[in-house]
């Protein structure tokens, strides 16, 4: 079956990336208000300061010899330097290829080198693992850089001509499909109606204070919430850590109102009794993505953050997001990515013949994008490279990537231990914490050598955030009453772990 989005005739404007993003920035209702904050410092430049810093920087990167159609690679952390050199690139005609932090240098060398990057922006606390690169600018001292300061100099961003529709706005790298991630292209085009779809779509709104866990080096982020939010004049908190405890802190001290989080961050808030120590009240909602959420998981999010919690879709060749389900709770489908966004039209295939698969069968979902290229241009079909079906209303539903095999329910940790070759009885038992008020321990009967520290690796490795033990303890046997069930306060006074 073939599922639209509403809407399937909306105009997006035939402007740069540039014009859609700051066009509004000098609005007297978004003048001073923050724009990108630095969510340790709590520093940062607003609306205003941020549409000149990048002008300044722009004509900075021209008199530096940086041409028009030039790929800019963008070794930087999430942060106020990153939006401005991603933006400046951008606006001086060049074309910004951001890379991830985590990658290994040698797949940061491999994909600069494959998208022809020649200029490099990074920063001292990346550029041990930065790729090489002919121009190197950075934000601080890194030798043998320029100082990417410097070209703040003043003036304006040089009025370089572009075509919309066939220039160049964005390097990216996707996912890859049976091999590693490669780079990509898009047009200004192809970069501004996936900003505008999703600016319309109300996720965000001009007074929100949003967030992502995601890195601003993947699409989801950069042109499913920064770009958006910026357009809109929202304040967007930039955050290089990644850890949970540290994002509550985050959330709470900004006063968040829209997080857009990982599957993996929302299943562990699920889990985190420390959540209610934090003022969330200012949150009103999380957005999930980049990977399938669970409706369990989802709804024990919710259920204790209070708040609802949705899902968002989307891959690199669409330049954001595609499905965002705004109505997941009223409409009772958490573990769904919702319809598509305007102008965006899915079908799931079966992947041996290419046919289109019922309603609730799985096969490989197919995105058709509107067509933003040239004039005349058909929109034409992508293969998303992930498992799904949609239902009978046309919702979609996100399985995996091609090849993983169907999503399993959560696996017990219990169970998962009890499998291992070493093991002959398990059971998990909660503890009293001083944090998280109970934890899971697991306690396992062994019938060879086993160390407890491999145990407890082995069956984290295997279940979700939010079913993972605090530790496993090797025991003789597992003690249990006349009725044959498990004493489980036995076991955790042996391990002293009683209140």
């Amino acid at each position: 079956m073939i599922s639209s989005g509403a809407d399937t005739t909306l105009a997006y404007p035939a402007v740069t990336m540039a014009q859609a993003v700051f066009g509004a920035a000098g609005d007297p209702g978004r003048h001073d208000r923050p724009a990108v904050v630095d969510a340790a410092t709590g520093q940062g430049p607003t609306h205003a300061e941020l549409a000149a810093a990048v002008g300044a920087a722009a004509a900075g990167l021209a008199r530096a010899g940086v041409a028009p159609g030039t790929v800019v690679a963008l070794h930087l952390p999430d942060g106020p330097e990153f939006a401005v050199a991603f933006h400046a690139v951008a606006a001086a005609g060049a074309v910004p290829f951001p890379l991830r932090t985590g990658a290994t240098p040698a797949d940061a060398a491999r994909l600069t080198a494959a998208a022809g990057a020649r200029v490099l922006v990074t920063c001292p606390v990346l550029a041990d693992a930065a790729p090489p690169a002919a121009t190197v600018f950075a934000f601080g001292d890194v030798p043998g850089a320029r100082p990417f300061t410097g070209l703040l100099a003043g003036g304006a961003a040089p009025d370089v001509p572009v075509d919309p529709a066939r220039d160049a706005a964005l390097v990216t790298a996707t996912r890859g499909r049976g091999g590693p991630p490669r780079p990509i292209t898009l047009t200004h085009a192809e970069v501004v109606a996936a900003l505008v779809r999703t600016a319309g779509s109300g996720m965000v709104g001009a007074s929100d204070t949003v967030l992502s866990a995601l890195p601003f080096a993947d699409t989801l982020a950069l042109n499913g919430l920064l770009n958006p939010a910026l357009r809109l004049g929202a304040t967007v908190v930039a955050r290089p850590a990644a850890g949970r405890h540290d994002l509550l802190r985050t959330l709470a001290d900004h006063r968040v109102t829209l997080a857009l989080l990982t599957p993996a961050l929302v299943e562990a808030l699920a889990a985190d009794r420390t959540a209610g120590r934090h003022d969330l009240s200012a949150l009103r909602a999380i957005v999930s993505a980049g990977g399938p959420l669970g409706a369990d998981a989802a709804r024990a999010c919710a259920d204790r953050l209070g708040l609802p919690v949705r899902q968002a879709y989307g891959i690199a060749e669409a330049a954001g997001l595609t499905h965002l389900n705004l109505r997941a709770a009223e409409e009772g489908t958490l573990d769904s990515v919702g319809r598509g966004l305007p102008g965006i039209a899915c079908r799931v295939v079966d992947p041996a013949t290419g046919t289109d698969q019922p309603a609730y069968q799985p096969g490989e979902l197919c995105l058709r994008l509107p067509a933003v290229h040239v004039a005349g241009a058909a929109p034409r079909w992508l293969p998303a490279g992930d498992t799904a079906f949609a239902d009978e209303h046309g919702r979609v539903y996100v399985l995996g990537r091609v090849g993983d095999g169907a999503a399993e329910p959560a696996a017990e940790p219990d169970a998962v231990l009890a499998a291992h070759p070493a093991v002959t009885e398990a059971v998990v038992a909660p503890a009293p914490d001083s944090d998280l008020g109970l934890v899971p321990h697991a306690f396992a009967v062994v019938a060879g050598p086993a160390r407890a520290a491999d145990l407890l690796a082995y069956v984290n490795a295997q279940v979700p955030a939010f079913r993972k033990v605090a530790a496993v303890h090797v025991v003789d046997r597992i003690p249990r009453g006349p009725d044959g069930r498990v004493r489980r306060r036995a076991l955790l006074a042996k391990a002293g772990l009683t209140a």
